[in-house]
């Protein structure tokens, strides 16, 4: 599955990227030549003043985005068939050096201390609170601004957060957002819909992709159209 794995990342990215979010994926380097320590495949940045009006997309904010706070979003993409298989990566979750290399790579304090690395640790293992419901969040402020750290998972293969439990991301959420923003069945004055798609650059693809099929779009046609490729 490592293939369509790389394709969900993207989709994860686009969805991201179209919601707000600056998305890049992080290297925690290692001090043995050849390896790494761990990776994470997401980390997003978007700024509380964030709007896309022309676009005229009217859905519900399954992000639960911050209109009032800076919000960075750690996440990873599983292709996973149980929500209790979700986990971040070990060399990450169970790695306080990793956890403050993390911090220092997002750039948001000046000095990183113990207990903020303790409460990046709780957070990277909320998943194991069976009890626990919504995201994993909290609010910290720095010398940049009030910051919402948010931690979850980008799951293309399971159902619907049913609202209880750890909230992740889910394929229908994914990919019915990017069709509502994408699609060229809505037309729109603020905003053309059919433009050159080449500056969406490694994107560039999955928007066509989008953009060319006439019907709504659904996870099982994403995996169809790229799956072994």
């Amino acid at each position: 599955m490592e293939k369509i794995d790389k394709h969900y990342e993207y989709l994860a990215k686009l969805y991201l990227r179209l919601k707000g979010y600056v998305v890049s994926n992080l290297i925690i380097h290692s001090e043995q030549k050849g390896y790494s320590k761990t990776e994470l495949d997401i980390i997003g940045v978007r700024m509380p003043f964030h709007t896309q009006e022309d676009r005229q997309v009217n859905v519900v904010d399954y992000l639960e985005c911050s209109m009032d706070q800076i919000e960075i979003i750690f996440g990873d993409v599983k292709n996973f068939n149980k929500v209790r298989d979700l986990k971040f990566n070990e060399g990450l979750r169970t790695n306080n050096e990793s956890i403050k290399k993390l911090i220092k790579w997002i750039g948001c304090f000046e000095n990183v201390s113990s207990e903020l690395i303790k409460r990046f640790e709780e957070h990277l293992n909320l998943h194991r609170k069976f009890d626990w419901n919504g995201f994993a969040e909290f609010s910290e402020g720095s010398a940049i601004g009030k910051i919402n750290f948010k931690f979850t998972f980008f799951c293309p293969s399971l159902p619907k957060w049913e609202g209880k439990g750890f909230k992740y991301i889910d394929g229908e959420e994914m990919v019915d957002f990017i069709w509502e923003c994408l699609n060229k069945e809505k037309i729109v004055d603020t905003c053309s819909r059919t433009y050159p798609y080449e500056s969406w650059n490694e994107l560039e693809r999955y928007v066509r992709f989008f953009k060319e099929t006439e019907t709504k779009v659904t996870v099982a046609d994403f995996e169809t159209a790229f799956n072994n490729k």
